[in-house]
């Protein structure tokens, strides 16, 4: 199971960070968030990113060609959306050879038939907690809903996931290809706590066994 951090933004962060090796860091595009990188982020860091980890860009309902220009500037690997976007946008995107993940909210029940017309377009899909905010809510869903899930594309979850939680994972039928973390392990918003990353990674390898 592999491990994506979401919502870095300061760079000796992110250098700390990349010493553990996650294999995606995200960082979000989106003027709304508190954690979005607006002029701040470092691309030439980003662009000597090693290999081993890939790079996330997050967009909420952004413009086809901002989104592209982002990926060009600073070397996205993937593309993870987080509004509202169609099959389409999805389309586009993958036909200009980004990889494309689309992010999905999880209330008290939720309708997998609404994945299909996304499947021939997107590399991942994303689980996350409906919530107030797009992302970063820190709270849980039934993650016994999954159990629904055809496991056609393989699916990041997100959502509330603690050093207290992560090892009930292995209960689940349909295992998550990767999870994704972000406000269960900061210090403040766009700050991650990179000892507690540390502790993840070894429970997360547990859990995987």
């Amino acid at each position: 199971m592999k491990l994506k951090v979401c919502g870095m933004r300061e760079s000796t962060n992110i250098s700390e960070l990349l010493k553990l090796q996650p294999d995606y860091m995200g960082f979000i595009f989106y003027g709304k968030s508190k954690r979005d990188v607006a002029d701040g982020l470092d691309a030439q860091l980003l662009n000597a990113f090693p290999s081993s980890t890939e790079k996330v860009g997050v967009f909420v309902n952004a413009a086809l060609d901002f989104v592209k220009e982002k990926v060009i500037q600073f070397g996205l690997d993937l593309v993870q959306l987080h509004g509202d976007e169609a099959p389409e946008y999805c389309a586009d995107l993958n036909a200009s050879g980004v990889k494309v993940m689309k992010v999905f909210s999880v209330g008290e029940s939720f309708d997998f038939g609404e994945l299909e017309a996304y499947k021939p377009n997107v590399d991942f899909f994303l689980f996350d907690t409906k919530g107030k905010e797009r992302g970063g809510n820190g709270e849980l869903f039934n993650w016994e809903l999954l159990n629904e899930y055809d496991g056609g594309i393989p699916y990041f979850l997100s959502g509330g996931i603690d050093l207290e939680n992560i090892e009930s994972l292995s209960d689940l039928k349909v295992q998550p290809y990767a999870i994704d973390v972000n406000s269960k392990f900061e210090i403040e918003p766009g700050l991650k706590d990179v000892e507690r990353l540390k502790e993840l990674k070894v429970r997360l390898l547990r859990a995987s066994q």
